[in-house]
């Protein structure tokens, strides 16, 4: 595998936010439990819920900031084998224009004046022509 498309690092802080998440969750599972059946002193709990739940916020949201990575990164990974696909099944060299390898490459094209023309690869590259 492209190394650039590697996803273990992220799956391995997928897997730990993931069980962060379930700990912090079964924490203000608890904190609920206890605030409903002993006279605890509601300042304090509340700060101490509001912290679980702010802690929870943020690990759940790097939680999907890294699983969108992991999909990114597939996708390109797979875009990328397709291109390279394509372009081992040519039989000889290029020589001249191929639709079929230029859409396996090519994402987009931007005009926005004459002189400013961006193309945009399926791997996120862009360049200006």
């Amino acid at each position: 595998m492209l190394t650039v498309f590697d996803t273990t690092d992220l799956e391995k802080e997928q897997a730990k936010l993931q069980n962060e998440l379930e700990v912090v969750a079964g924490m203000i599972q608890q904190a609920i439990g206890e605030n409903a059946h002993f006279a605890l002193d509601q300042g304090e709990y509340q700060e101490r819920y509001n912290g679980l739940v702010d802690h929870f916020d943020l690990a759940k949201a790097r939680h999907a900031a890294v699983t969108e990575e992991i999909t990114d990164k597939q996708t390109r990974l797979s875009t990328v084998n397709v291109f390279l696909y394509t372009l081992r099944r040519q039989d000889n060299l290029l020589t001249e224009f191929d639709e079929k390898l230029w859409c396996s490459l090519v994402d987009n094209a931007t005009v926005y004046n004459k002189d400013d023309v961006r193309f945009t690869f399926k791997d996120g590259t862009e360049i200006q022509a």
